[in-house]
């Protein structure tokens, strides 16, 4: 199996050279065959992924935005991925141990088999971390747009919450989960997850799993923006679930009819007619799970 090394060229890790020169000493002591790709724009992940026919372990260094580019390109192939989080937002890698330790993954990563984790078909898309409607999406959109990269991602989202909360115009949206009607109503959040982060580490559904062949779904139910401040502590603490205008269920397919825009893994995603299903074990992932 040849190893391939994906690496967005914005990554931002002070070990990354470290890790590089480590990597291409250990395939050469191995004698694995291997290749190493910098990446200088979007879709050039897809286009160095279609390139490999036979089954590769490809290392991914970069952040959430990467890791959405690869998940679209792998699917339907048998490679492996191994993470190296190196990006801007890492959500996805707080699922993961030893995550602040790039050194570590790829070197655990030597030993260890791949295991298949499942990911989120929307529509003719494919997320591995969090779908997510109304402000989430506007906040997702103006943090995406803005440049926040002095201050840690989880900073810049909170900024933009209390931005946008007291403008945001809720709309109308209806959610019909497992072919069972459940919602109808203004909704102010709406997260589809897989895993459990998102936001720069805002946990809204801390039971998902990424093995279990479900999404979890967090909705609040829009409410008078006055009382944000009421609020404040339930969200800032990852305790939705206190507020009586949250609900969060479990499904395998979910149909969101929605005009408020939406994001996949934090990019931005335009539709007003959404379906996701939950593909289990559609990914090979080599690094360990929390």
């Amino acid at each position: 199996m040849k190893h391939v090394v994906i690496i967005n060229r914005m990554a931002k890790q002070k070990n990354l050279k470290e890790l590089l020169k480590e990597m291409e000493t250990t395939f050469r002591a191995r004698a694995l065959p291997y290749a190493i790709h910098l990446t200088k724009g979007s879709a050039e992940a897809d286009a160095i992924i279609a390139s490999y026919h036979d089954p590769c372990r490809f290392y991914i260094c970069g952040g959430d935005g990467t890791l959405h580019e690869v998940i679209n390109a792998l699917q339907g192939s048998s490679h492996e991925l191994v993470l190296i989080p190196c990006g801007t937002g890492n959500d996805f890698s707080r699922m993961l141990k030893d995550r602040k330790d790039i050194l570590a993954h790829f070197r655990h990563s030597l030993a260890k088999e791949a295991k298949a984790i499942d990911v989120l078909k929307v529509n003719d898309h494919y997320c591995i971390n969090a779908a997510c409607f109304a402000l989430d999406s506007d906040i997702a959109k103006h943090v995406h747009d803005e440049n926040w990269s002095l201050i840690p991602r989880k900073l810049a989202y909170l900024t933009t919450v209390l931005r946008r909360v007291f403008v945001y115009p809720c709309n109308e949206v209806e959610l019909i989960a497992d072919g069972r009607h459940v919602y109808q109503g203004k909704a102010l959040f709406l997260a589809c997850n897989n895993a459990k982060f998102y936001g720069g580490g805002f946990c809204f559904t801390p039971d998902a799993k990424l093995d279990d062949g479900k999404m979890d779904v967090c909705l609040i139910r829009s409410f008078p923006r006055w009382r944000i401040l009421y609020k404040c502590p339930a969200l800032l603490g990852n305790k939705p679930q206190r507020l009586k205008e949250c609900s969060i269920f479990q499904c395998e397919h979910l149909q969101v009819l929605s005009k408020q825009g939406m994001n996949l893994d934090g990019e931005p995603y335009p539709d007003d007619r959404i379906e996701i299903t939950v593909l289990p074990k559609a990914i090979r992932l080599v690094n360990e799970i929390k």
